[in-house]
């Protein structure tokens, strides 16, 4: 008996070739802001959770809190955070955006909504959503967040690339 030869899908590269793209057209996207992708990622986790603990955003990005206090550093230079040390915990900085921070991350949204449609405008919405449902489901079968992309390293280290490239993809829709 002769088995039947198995369809030859390529899925996994065009996911590769459109996080590609996608990721660089992102950041492209976030020039007119002055800001990367690694910084909008952060900006969308601290907006999210106002007064997190510099520890729990290193958890939530994926890298230790020596590498997490440099990216926090550069957008606190810029004068998008604050950090100041916790009431209940002196070991524990918050952190938290400035009205500046604010301005900038309600500044991404239209850019990322923008970019997204550049992706999806070839289909009707009742693809999108069945797109967006087997993505999502590809994603937790692999272990991944549907909202944070791990383990980014802080910018200016030898890892930076791998560091904007985490935070690009968790700045990402």
């Amino acid at each position: 008996m002769t088995s039947m030869p198995q369809p030859h899908h390529r899925i996994a590269f065009l996911l590769s070739q459109l996080g590609s793209d996608a990721a660089s057209g992102f950041e492209q996207a976030l020039q007119s802001l002055n800001i990367t992708a690694s910084d909008a990622g952060l900006l969308r986790l601290i907006g999210r959770t106002p007064g997190v603990s510099q520890r729990v955003l290193s958890k939530q990005v994926g890298v230790g809190p020596s590498r997490i206090v440099a990216v926090l550093d550069r957008l606190e230079d810029r004068g998008l955070i604050e950090r100041r040390r916790s009431r209940t915990d002196r070991r524990i900085h918050e952190v938290g955006l400035t009205e500046e921070g604010e301005e900038v991350l309600a500044g991404i949204r239209p850019l990322a909504e923008a970019h997204e449609l550049t992706y999806t405008e070839c289909l009707d919405p009742g693809e999108v959503e069945v797109l967006q449902s087997l993505l999502g489901r590809i994603a937790a079968s692999r272990g991944l967040s549907t909202d944070i992309h791990r383990g980014t390293t802080a910018e200016g280290s030898d890892s930076a690339g791998r560091a904007d490239a985490a935070a690009r993809k968790a700045a990402a829709h």
